[in-house]
């Protein structure tokens, strides 16, 4: 139950949490079909113990909360979890690193990693410690990025990441475990029972360009981005990418995405 932090971990720790009410109000929220979807597949409910992986600003433990469930959660940025405290005063809410939980074994009737283990610099130790921490019988539930050419959004990714120098590409590589199969072997190789998956149609609805912006220059890829390039030369890549998703007549930006989620039992 050590609480060290992983180089990985601080790399993300860097990359993420630079405007954690942008986030939170333009780009978090446009997830909340996939988080029902995941909180359903893991049966979460009254009097669940659950324990989000990577919770950000907190809104999947909002919604569990709602269900009835016991929230917890954990990520490697303060920032963002200040406001998923705010949200969520009574839950118990940790900095950590996914790799090294800060839990006693089978603390949890559920953990969830909603867009979080491909991050890791180790996804199969990440998902072992989700596993460590849930009861046996219990369920382990991740959520991804189908592969990249599934979803619209992968434009700005790639105009994102060719503001940074290749050798930095695994900085932040959303896609890692987005190839068919790819989530599924990382939980088997965990000690994992994958038990059921399913996608999520996901548009990403934005108000306006300014609102697209901000919520893309909040995420751990424009943060790259930004530190290589700087933050004007961002901007104007993120406004070319998302032209042609733009709506003329209203100024609204759509971008149609496919989620992947899998849900696991704890053998």
């Amino acid at each position: 139950m050590s609480a060290s932090i992983s180089p990985a971990a601080e790399v993300q720790r860097a990359l993420w949490g630079g405007d954690p009410e942008g986030w939170a109000e333009f780009a978090e929220t446009h997830n909340r079909p996939l988080f029902e979807a995941v909180l359903g597949a893991t049966a979460v409910g009254r009097g669940t113990r659950v324990l989000d992986v990577g919770c950000g600003t907190g809104l999947t433990l909002v919604m569990a909360g709602e269900r009835g469930a016991v929230p917890a959660g954990v990520d490697v940025t303060g920032p963002l979890l200040g406001i998923a405290r705010r949200r969520l005063p009574k839950a118990d809410l940790r900095v950590a690193d996914m790799e090294s939980l800060p839990f006693a074994d089978e603390s949890f009737d559920v953990v969830l990693g909603v867009n979080s283990f491909q991050f890791a610099g180790d996804a199969v130790r990440a998902l072992g410690e989700a596993a460590r921490v849930c009861r046996r019988g219990g369920m382990v539930g991740a959520s991804l990025f189908a592969a990249p050419e599934r979803s619209e959004s992968t434009a700005v990714h790639h105009a994102l990441s060719a503001l940074s120098p290749p050798e930095l590409e695994s900085d932040h590589a959303p896609y890692a475990l987005s190839e068919p199969g790819g989530l599924e072997a990382a939980m088997q190789a965990a000690g994992l029972i994958v038990e059921a998956e399913g996608e999520v149609r996901l548009p990403w609805a934005y108000a306006s360009m300014a609102d697209a912006v901000r919520g893309l220059m909040s995420s751990a890829g424009a943060a790259r981005a930004t530190r290589d390039a700087g933050r004007e030369r961002v901007r104007a890549e993120l406004v070319n990418a998302m032209k042609p998703f733009e709506d003329p007549s209203t100024g609204a930006v759509t971008m149609n995405n496919t989620f992947r989620w899998v849900a696991a039992r704890r053998a």
